[in-house]
């Protein structure tokens, strides 16, 4: 890798939703040896993309969070997707979401909560990783083989959130093929205990899948037996926005 690439291979183990890491972790994550690791680290904290405590981790800086936010406002989409899944969440009693992927994780860009005694611990600007959600593994679903296969090295070895987390990329890669051949991703627990997911890719106009839309709520409202009834009515929201992108495709 070039000065660049090992940069930008920094900044992506930085933005990375189980950030903060340490110094050994990014080297792992990246395949950059620590001297340069740690080299690449200081210019990035100076310049405020990166920030330590002082305790040898380092996470994701405010002019990194900015430029985030300031490409994605640009797009708009989390106006385009509101009204949205304000209606996905009056058909659904659930807590609907929208998210955009950004290189290796995806980025929560609107949320409408639902009315239920509880409420959900996601926001607006969270990262979401995409191995153990609904809508990242709806997301990776939509890609092709060669761009599965770099996000995977790319976050290899997968972090396991709870203990039904999949983290071994061959059944990862069944789970997908059964994505596919639902229409559909399903949260069991994966990233969250007991919380469950449903969720469907959104693509652009390219027909290229950018994003995704998802139904969440804890286990005992959200049940196994609902995911069957659900899963089409997120489909068809997920259809939606991606048809106000002017996407030629639907989620299948």
């Amino acid at each position: 890798m070039n000065s660049i690439e090992k940069t930008l291979a920094v900044l992506r183990a930085l933005s990375s939703p189980d950030q903060p890491r340490r110094l050994a972790d990014i080297a792992q994550r990246t395949g950059i040896n620590k001297a340069t690791a740690h080299r690449i680290l200081q210019i990035l904290t100076a310049e405020g993309y990166a920030v330590t405590g002082g305790d040898g981790a380092y996470a994701s800086g405010p002019a990194l969070v900015a430029l985030a936010g300031s490409a994605l406002a640009d797009r708009d989409l989390g106006v385009v997707a509101r009204p949205i899944l304000v209606n996905l969440e009056r058909q659904t009693r659930h807590t609907a979401h929208f998210a955009v992927r950004s290189g290796t994780v995806a980025v929560y860009l609107a949320k409408v909560e639902s009315q239920q005694p509880y409420h959900m611990a996601s926001k607006v600007g969270m990262q979401l990783a995409l191995h153990c959600t609904a809508i990242g593994k709806a997301i990776l679903a939509g890609l092709d083989e060669d761009e599965v296969g770099a996000i995977l090295a790319a976050t290899s070895p997968l972090i396991g959130h709870t203990p039904a987390t999949i983290v071994e990329p061959d059944r990862l890669l069944a789970e997908l093929a059964a994505v596919r051949e639902r229409g559909y991703a399903v949260d069991e627990q994966e990233n969250e205990r007991d919380v469950r997911c449903v969720g469907a890719v959104v693509r652009d106009r390219h027909g290229t899948p950018i994003g995704g839309v998802s139904v969440s709520g804890l286990t005992y409202a959200l049940t196994g037996e609902d995911v069957g009834l659900l899963g089409p009515l997120v489909v068809t929201a997920a259809d939606r926005i991606s048809a106000a992108l002017g996407s030629p495709r639907a989620s299948r």
